[in-house]
């Protein structure tokens, strides 16, 4: 009896590389789900089935539904987190780091903006607080901080509002994405690596001309 339950958890537990593909299979498979229908319309049995696996194989790599759904968003922050790892956690975050860096994650992941505005205007419950919790972890402090003590190092302008650029500069380097069908349609324009570099670097000369400290660079070219 010992020796057929061991052997039934062997053919239901995946090992070394196909262990990897499952859970890969499994992660691609509830980002399709999750892409057209919200959490709740969305059953862990469709899941498994476009995975090619058993319902169990969910339980088995995430803990559940939630556990694969916070899993598959979990990988766009760490994708993003990797990005931004050469950025300090202090004042000298860079902008034009960030700017290059989300804009390039996006282009990876052109589905991600769709769905983060879909959860945050009509996810509700843990799901919701997860995702919400994961993207003001990791970008509004970091943004927030460096927009501050750029103020106070009298490089942008002392009446700038911290948190109203950073929506400025999140709205500059998100909406393209979220607009790309129009985007793509009226301009003629593919947002693929390519087209993510010279937006990062537009929005960047945008977002520096708007807030470069005028009269601290006409004084100090008077002065030279």
């Amino acid at each position: 009896m010992k020796q057929s339950t061991t052997k039934t958890a062997a053919l239901g537990r995946p090992s070394g590389r196909d262990s990897d593909k499952v859970r890969r299979n499994l992660l691609e498979a509830a980002r399709d789900h999750f892409l057209k229908r919200d959490f709740k319309a969305v059953s862990l049995r469709q899941i498994a089935s476009s995975a090619g696996v058993n319902g169990a194989m969910v339980n088995y790599y995430f803990g559940g539904k939630q556990g694969l759904y916070l899993a598959m968003v979990d990988e766009v922050f760490e994708s993003l987190e990797s990005k931004m790892a050469g950025l300090s956690d202090n004042a000298e975050f860079s902008i034009t780091g960030f700017s290059h860096s989300y804009c390039l994650l996006l282009a990876e992941n052109p589905w991600w903006p769709n769905f983060v505005a879909r959860e945050i205007l009509f996810g509700e419950g843990e799901t919701k607080e997860e995702v919400l919790q994961r993207f003001s972890k990791m970008i509004a402090p970091k943004l927030s901080h460096a927009i501050s003590q750029e103020v106070e190092s009298g490089n942008y302008r002392k009446d700038l509002n911290p948190e109203l650029t950073i929506m400025s500069l999140l709205g500059m380097t998100i909406f393209p994405f979220l607009a790309a069908p129009m985007i793509e349609r009226v301009y003629g324009m593919t947002l693929d690596e390519s087209m993510a570099n010279k937006l990062s670097t537009h929005n960047v000369e945008l977002f520096m001309n708007g807030v470069v400290n005028h009269e601290q660079h006409n004084t100090g070219e008077s002065a030279s």
